[in-house]
């Protein structure tokens, strides 16, 4: 049984398969209104997870990029976040489901009201950045894809307030929202420590997405880019793809 939808994120195909195969781990898509797509694969691979112990994954969906993360790292304890509650039961199958169910723990609730007792060395997010004037008709599919429920801003902000002396955050977004992030990011006096510019192809002249690490300390920018379809790429998702 395949889902079909008329808007994807870079790289989704029209059709969805409702179980996603990785080497490691497998998602079920179909109830939760985000499905496994370019953006989150690239997150949860480019993330650096040195030194994170505590790691908050903020719009879990699926959990896909918390199952990722978890893959890469063998000590780290995640927490995966979501508003929605049918992408919650998803996301809480999926974890069950693998090798990592003891480190993963996918709570029911909004970010903008979540406050944990303790920091997080780490807080990753494929957030609803994409600023359009049509939405979708699907109130679920909406509430993931738009900005409206968690602005650039309030994501920024919020995770400053969690996150640990050296902590960092990293997420993507659309490549228009550069100027939008970097200040926000000075604004909750976050430094930017690194900045990929995604390409849809190998020949593409402008980046689709950023991929940003913001830090607390002090930290001296690396920008680089990165090209689909490139040996580059294949690199960077070959230990999670089954074909890449």
């Amino acid at each position: 049984m395949r889902y079909v939808y008329l808007c994807g994120d870079m790289g989704e195909n029209s059709q969805r398969e409702t179980l996603f195969r990785f080497k490691r781990f497998s998602v079920k898509n179909s109830n939760a209104a985000m499905k496994v797509g370019t953006d989150g694969v690239l997150l949860g691979a480019w993330t650096d997870l040195a030194r994170a112990g505590r790691v908050l994954d903020v719009g879990t969906g699926t959990g896909l990029v918390a199952l990722m993360m978890a893959q890469r790292s063998p000590d780290a304890l995640f927490t995966a976040i979501e508003i929605d509650l049918p992408a919650v039961e998803e996301a809480r199958f999926n974890v069950e489901m693998s090798p990592w169910r003891d480190r993963i723990e996918v709570v029911a609730a909004d970010f903008l009201d979540y406050a944990p007792e303790d920091s997080f060395d780490l807080i990753v997010s494929n957030p609803p950045f994409f600023a359009t004037e049509v939405k979708s008709p699907c109130r679920e599919r909406a509430l993931a894809r738009h900005g409206d429920s968690l602005t650039v801003g309030a994501l920024i902000r919020h995770s400053a307030t969690m996150l640990a002396p050296a902590g960092r955050l990293c997420f993507i977004s659309p490549a228009d929202r550069i100027d939008d992030v970097m200040m926000e990011a000075a604004l909750a006096g976050l430094n930017l420590s690194r900045q990929v510019l995604v390409y849809t192809k190998p020949t593409a002249v402008k980046p689709v997405r950023v991929l940003w690490e913001l830090s607390k300390a002090p930290s001296v920018l690396q920008s680089s880019e990165l090209r689909l379809n490139t040996q580059l790429y294949r690199d960077l998702v070959d230990e999670y793809y089954l074909n890449v």
